[in-house]
């Protein structure tokens, strides 16, 4: 090394020309991508001079379509060394690695991309459409490794995570069934972090270094759902592909196939997916001789399968095939006591993504507590986002909820609405309700009246006619 430094010193182009003397690509680029230099190799590759590259960043010549894609990019988005499969504007395709280059400190202060054209080898094999499937399977499975370890992380969080007993004893579930290789059923209401459940299932088993390959069965036609999942073989039918195609239970070999809404699955579909799950061979459409796969499957379902049975709509033998293990992920409204916690952490979450500070008021989680959640985790996740991106305070207050969650919790705590009280009756609820919050808000009368919208007289007429002021005087004295 001493050596090779001394060689530098005496000739500064030295690391150059061993750049340069080097067969396979390589690109430079600063900490923000844009391109600093590249070698001949590089140059000959992408078919375009070196000044037409340089001194341009990255995501600008993807999206030129110069290559696809961008393995520089991906590197420095995710803050690691990236491999994957890259596909030049010519057509060639070429094994990517993106390495990124630190000081001393641990700072990026470039990126480095090798690049080494597999063309040729793959052309020259009889396997060519086999090989071209598993490098898009393998690129893809690349790509989402940061996702899947991100969502993996958050499903750690949202479905592992929690002090109430139906969530404990669902996270008590979900790491028994983690631990064997067996068919699972995850069931519960929309929004309740089935997909989540299900990839954390996956990334505590032994399959974890395997694909974890997930397909909605409501989300397709029967005869494309068919095809997506078994495959076909070339000209099996009218408009299949002259190559065939590979199915996604073949995609998830040695790993896991999640079919989520599973109670969508078409009756003939269902029998296909039995006779998979008991001799784990399956026959793509066209093809004469069965498959074998080693793939685990996980099921989901927010419908009722028991009594899809009585009405013929499921078929009983699968059902008990899938019912192996089952785990019940819960609504939010049965385990409230995660509410707060959940909250704080998508705060933290989107503070984080769109470099925010922002914080709740105390009314704003008294609201969730309150609300019943009908879209469960994925509505207040969905919810808190764009609080996060739309508030325009660092505090998110009361005012900054949609009204429905507003107006449904002052009926919901309303003791006459559940009374069956009349429409008079309830609005005087509501009223009293909103006052005795705004003088709990504010330190006086006239900013309570000001919160509302209303005179202060009027407001002090509504204290007297309501008795309100016995009430807040014997708590907190805020009527002055």
């Amino acid at each position: 090394m001493e050596k090779l430094f001394e060689l530098s010193h005496q000739n500064p182009a030295l690391f150059v020309d061993i750049l340069e003397s080097i067969k396979d690509a390589i690109l430079i680029t600063d900490h923000e991508g844009t391109t600093l230099w590249l070698n001949s190799a590089s140059e000959e590759m992408h078919g375009i001079p070196r000044n037409k590259i340089t001194g341009r960043n990255v995501r600008d010549l993807e999206k030129e379509g110069l290559f696809e894609p961008s393995v520089l990019r991906m590197t420095l988005e995710e803050g690691k060394n990236v491999s994957t499969v890259q596909t030049v504007g010519n057509g060639k395709k070429y094994i990517a690695t993106g390495h990124l280059v630190k000081n001393k400190d641990g700072k990026v202060i470039a990126a480095v991309a090798h690049l080494r054209d597999i063309t040729d080898a793959v052309k020259n094999t009889s396997k060519l459409q086999e090989i071209e499937e598993l490098l898009e399977k393998y690129s893809a499975q690349i790509r989402k490794l940061t996702n899947m370890q991100k969502n993996s992380n958050r499903a750690e969080y949202v479905n592992f995570g929690g002090k109430s007993k139906s969530r404990v004893s669902a996270r008590k579930i979900i790491e028994k069934i983690a631990a064997v290789d067996t068919t699972a059923l995850i069931v519960g209401e929309t929004g309740t972090g089935k997909s989540l459940t299900a990839e954390k299932i996956h990334m505590l088993s032994k399959r974890k270094n395997g694909p974890f390959i997930q397909i909605n069965c409501a989300s397709l036609p029967d005869s494309l759902l068919e095809s997506e999942l078994f495959g076909y073989e070339k000209g099996s039918f009218t408009g299949a592909t002259s190559k065939g195609k590979q199915g996604l239970i073949q995609a998830a070999e040695t790993g896991t196939l999640f079919l989520d809404e599973i109670g969508e699955m078409p009756i003939h579909l269902q029998t296909k997916i039995l006779h998979f799950l008991q001799s784990k061979t399956y026959m793509p459409i066209g093809a004469r001789e069965p498959r074998y796969a080693d793939v685990r499957i996980i099921a989901a379902t927010n419908r009722d399968l028991e009594g899809m049975l009585a009405e013929g709509t499921f078929r009983s033998d699968l059902f008990y095939r899938l019912n192996i293990l089952t785990v019940k992920m819960p609504a939010l409204r049965e385990s409230r006591d995660d509410i707060k916690d959940l909250a704080i952490y998508f705060l933290d979450l989107y503070n984080g993504k769109y470099n925010k500070s922002k914080h709740f008021s105390e009314g704003v989680l008294k609201n969730f507590l309150q609300y019943s959640w009908p879209g469960n985790v994925r509505e207040l996740e969905n919810l808190i986002e764009r609080l996060v991106i739309l508030s325009e305070d660092k505090v998110i207050e009361e005012k900054d909820l949609p009204q429905k969650m507003i107006r449904r919790n002052m009926l919901s705590s309303s003791p006459s609405h559940s009374n069956h009280a009349t429409m008079p009756e309830i609005l005087e609820e509501m009223e009293k309700k909103m006052i005795i919050d705004a003088l709990e808000k504010e330190n006086s009368t006239r900013k309570a009246a000001k919160y509302l919208g209303v005179t202060q007289s009027l407001l002090m007429r509504r204290i007297r006619k309501y008795n309100i002021q016995l009430v807040v005087e014997a708590s907190k004295s805020f009527v002055k």
